[in-house]
């Protein structure tokens, strides 16, 4: 008997391969619980980066927000500074006479 690389391969009994095959079981066996608990993991990583990516995407919108109440933040301070300084004319004004 040869492996696959062709070296001669010693005599073997039947139950030397059965004891081959049940460790190979084995093996096997705890391979698929470790690819179980990486799955586990897997997802449980992809749900926590599918709650940051809704999380940056709020605050992207709220970044939006912000822009639009700071251009409206401008003229409006403008108008209250305006309003500000007729108030203060107008308090001048009736102060003089």
């Amino acid at each position: 008997m040869v492996d696959d690389h062709g070296n001669e391969l010693p005599a073997t009994t039947l139950q030397q391969i059965n004891q081959k095959f049940d460790n190979g079981s084995v093996r096997m066996a705890g391979i698929e619980r470790e690819l179980t608990a990486t799955r586990k993991e897997l997802h449980e990583l992809k749900q926590q980066l599918a709650d940051l990516l809704e999380f940056f995407t709020a605050m992207k919108g709220a970044i939006k927000v912000f822009y639009w109440v700071g251009k409206l933040a401008k003229p409006a301070g403008a108008i209250v500074g305006f309003g500000a300084a007729c108030v203060t004319a107008w308090s001048a004004w009736r102060g003089l006479r």
